[in-house]
């Protein structure tokens, strides 16, 4: 079970998504979904791809 303040890598939200590396990193440059850099790694915060499907239910 994931909690809202777990972190997650590029792979983990491109499988929880079920998207491809480009759509991953354009969701980032858009807004979309809320990530930070660390290192040469992007971490997602939990929370952040539960708000992006929220969103994308809603639409």
């Amino acid at each position: 079970m994931l909690t809202p303040k777990e972190i997650l890598t590029r792979e983990e939200v491109m499988e929880i998504l079920k998207i491809g590396r480009s759509t991953f990193y354009k969701l980032l440059q858009t807004g979309e979904l809320k990530g930070f850099k660390e290192g040469n790694r992007y971490k997602v915060p939990v929370e952040s791809v539960e708000q992006y499907i929220e969103m994308k239910m809603r639409t």
